[in-house]
């Protein structure tokens, strides 16, 4: 094959960078909407580093993916969200023990629920466009 006879394809690791990406900035922007507050308890677990890692993780990987440097693009999506998730469990550490041991007795919020599944969701999904094919060649 030569170069003319083939063309260069988004596969499926550009499109579940995308997917995280998307995650990740929907979680940013849920949590700072919330402000981190859960629970009956009304424990603040608001912590800025969360948000901009979130959404900015988010933002960088958007230029990224327009520069075509997928592969960094999905680690800096992954990176960004997994360390937001490191910071976060710091943060909410004592809330979680206080449902653990029932003086939060409703349980986890749900609010509290959405936003860890979406930051783990683009976490998880992150990891995956990490080595998942970027690019295919296709025949013209």
């Amino acid at each position: 094959f030569s170069m003319s006879d083939s063309s260069v394809k988004k596969a499926f690791g550009v499109y579940s960078t995308i997917v995280a990406a998307i995650l990740s900035l929907a979680a940013g922007i849920y949590f700072q909407m919330i402000n981190g507050t859960f629970g009956a308890t009304k424990r603040v677990c608001y912590d800025a580093p969360v948000v901009y890692l979130l959404i900015g993780g988010a933002v960088v990987t958007v230029l990224l993916i327009a520069l075509k440097r997928y592969g960094l693009a999905s680690a800096v999506v992954t990176a960004a969200s997994g360390c937001s998730i490191l910071f976060f469990i710091h943060k909410c550490y004592w809330y979680i023990s206080d449902v653990f041991v029932a003086i939060d007795e409703k349980g986890f919020d749900q609010k509290f629920i959405i936003f860890v599944g979406l930051a783990v969701a683009a976490f998880l999904i992150g990891e995956i466009s990490i080595y998942a094919r970027k690019t295919k060649q296709v025949k013209a």
